[in-house]
């Protein structure tokens, strides 16, 4: 994503969770804490970090890793509280949504047309077309697409 967003807040890189398995809990998801990334953080206590190279809010790395620069990376991620990007997630994901929706009516549309039509080789297509539809649908399972 871009950083026109960013309000400098310093959040994302402020608390750091870590797990008992060794992963680090972003507002992005997660991810193995390698050995190269948790040198570039200072715990604070209890499996928390802070970047050691966030200075006054700003991050002074110079070869940042592809998650900093990424992020946020999902429409999905948990932002910090007053993070400016709110809008930009809000509208992909709102985005995404109303994809999911237009394939789940077209997949009751072809489940319609299964039931009225005798022609196997029509039913097989329209099978394969809901196949398809609902493999995109279950990509965003976990993020509620089946109540979308």
């Amino acid at each position: 994503m871009t950083n026109d967003f960013c309000n400098k807040c310093g959040a994302c890189c402020k608390n750091i969770k870590a797990d008992m398995y060794n992963n680090i809990l972003f507002w992005d998801g997660k991810m193995p804490l390698t050995e190269e990334f948790k040198s570039m953080l200072i715990p604070e206590n209890n499996n928390v970090y802070t970047c050691r190279y966030l200075k006054e809010n700003l991050c002074t790395n110079p070869s940042k890793p592809d998650i900093c620069n990424n992020y946020p990376s999902s429409p999905f991620v948990e932002l910090p509280e007053n993070c400016h990007y709110c809008g930009l997630i809000f509208m992909k994901r709102e985005k995404i949504q109303q994809k999911i929706r237009k394939l789940k009516e077209e997949i009751i549309h072809y489940n319609a047309l299964i039931d009225t039509t005798k022609d196997k080789k029509e039913q097989n297509q329209y099978q394969r077309i809901i196949t398809s539809h609902q493999k995109l649908v279950d990509k965003y399972k976990e993020y509620g697409s089946k109540d979308w």
